[in-house]
């Protein structure tokens, strides 16, 4: 008998364990969140906050025109090569003069509304899109069609 009521025992001390933690557990991980919060939402983290989101379309466009450029050394076409080229290093130069006009803007007025600023005007995004597309475009139309597995493998069996 003394047996079974130290295995009931245990497991009543158990479950009472696991009823308690449960509340426990969720109030230390709320007072986790609270802290976190609370150091996070500061000025200092608020404005380095504000600067990352005004520079991500300068940085997005900047690399891809970065990457683009690096992959254009070796088309074919040396029209379409220096025509890219071209494109890539004023779009560069279009990102980064944005950027500072951008950030200039910020500590000068500190809005608040992205929509303010020249890096989310609808202008620079559009056009910059609307670059690297036709820049694709233009590649992919002077470059040699490339061969699909079927023609590859009609080749190879002849």
């Amino acid at each position: 008998m003394d047996d079974r009521f130290t295995k009931f025992s245990k497991l009543y001390f158990l479950v009472f364990l696991l009823f308690l933690s449960v509340p426990v557990a969720f109030s230390l991980v709320m007072s986790v969140f609270y802290g976190f919060s609370k150091l996070i939402s500061s000025r200092p983290v608020d404005v380095i906050f504000e600067l990352v989101v005004i520079t991500i379309p300068a940085a997005v466009f900047s690399s891809a025109y970065y990457i683009f450029s690096k992959r254009t050394k070796t088309h074919p076409s040396a029209v379409v090569r220096v025509t890219s080229q071209i494109v890539f290093w004023v779009g560069i130069g279009c990102s980064i003069a944005v950027l500072v006009v951008s950030i200039i803007d910020y500590f000068k007025s500190g809005y608040h509304n992205i929509t303010d600023y020249i890096s989310f005007s609808l202008a620079f995004l559009a056009g910059n899109v609307a670059a690297l597309f036709l820049i694709a475009i233009l590649q992919a139309l002077t470059t040699k069609k490339e061969e699909d597995w079927m023609e590859k493998r009609n080749r190879l069996s002849r």
